[in-house]
């Protein structure tokens, strides 16, 4: 599942092509082209699609329009620009290169939320098989699109692959004993919110207490989510590493009331869950439970995952 070495030139080559672009474009600002999400947090594959941070202390880019303006220009292709999203976007390809690509502005926080998951991915050998099975499954059956229309489970999105990273990643801080730790919590005091201990070194054992097989967290995890978590009370934060509730989030109200609900690690007073609409999380529910039924009836993870239809 590594990504070859040719896709990783492909994807160097197409950075360092975009930062060319821009700064022709509009010289004299610093523009920078910074990669984060899979194809850099160790939980890519050759077709990952890439996801850029352009960022500028210039104002000029703040409307990403001009952004799609200048790519059409330059010849790529299936332009999109979504200017009203949470984080404003460009979807591009590139021809020459193949590959797909989204495109934001000065949305540092994902770099941030980019480096946490890649030292929580190097702290245990069983982190990114777990992860990487867990996205194949949902890419399958139409779970992993937070902003798209979704004939799996609604009419609504349903979940980023960072949010079910982040699920993941709160499930393996509680297990017992812990696989994970809270980097969040490790000599934090006084330290700014978008902290987190990175120092992989000195935690490199921190899981080996725990003896799970993959195929048993596995298991757990979809039995967690279709039989044991609590829809209507618990948050998941991998902050905290631990089950916050609703009400002392502040999130037993309006929408969130019937959301699942994920905290978002570096900006706490936002639901990463709120992506997916009542009908969504009724559908991933389902899923849970289909995923589960059919294990414990001995299916083979190739028909568990099977493409939806």
């Amino acid at each position: 599942l590594l990504p070859s070495k040719d896709s990783y030139d492909k994807r160097v080559k197409f950075v360092n092509l975009m930062e060319r672009l821009l700064n022709a474009e509009w010289p004299d600002h610093d523009i920078k082209a910074n990669v984060f999400g899979s194809s850099v947090n160790d939980l890519g594959t050759s077709s990952s699609d890439v996801d850029l941070c352009i960022t500028t202390a210039w104002n000029g880019l703040r409307n990403v329009r001009v952004l799609a303006k200048l790519f059409r220009k330059c010849g790529m292709q299936h332009v999109v620009c979504v200017p009203r999203a949470k984080v404003p976007i460009v979807r591009l390809f590139d021809p020459e290169l193949q590959l797909s690509c989204d495109i934001n502005v000065n949305n540092t926080i994902a770099l941030q939320n980019t480096k946490m998951i890649k030292t929580y991915v190097a702290l245990d050998s069983r982190v990114r098989p777990l992860i990487m099975t867990i996205k194949h499954w949902t890419k399958q059956r139409s779970l992993n699109d937070a902003g798209k229309y979704n004939v799996c489970v609604s009419n609504g999105g349903t979940l980023s692959s960072y949010t079910w990273t982040c699920m993941i990643i709160n499930f393996l801080q509680q297990r017992q004993p812990p696989i994970l730790p809270v980097l969040h919590k490790i000599e934090s005091e006084g330290k700014d919110e978008d902290y987190f201990y990175d120092d992989v070194e000195k935690l490199k054992d921190f899981g080996l207490a725990n003896k799970e097989s993959l195929g048993g967290l596995l298991f757990a995890f979809f039995r967690r989510f279709a039989i044991e978590f609590d829809y209507d009370e618990q948050v998941v934060s991998v902050r905290q590493g631990r089950y916050l509730t609703k009400k002392e989030k502040g999130w037993d109200t309006g929408r969130n009331k019937m959301s699942l609900c994920v905290e978002e690690p570096f900006n706490v007073g936002r639901n990463l869950g709120n992506s997916a609409d009542i009908a969504s999380v009724h559908g991933l529910r389902c899923e849970f439970q289909r995923f589960l039924d059919l294990l414990i009836a001995g299916d083979d993870l190739e028909f568990i995952c099977s493409l939806y239809q």
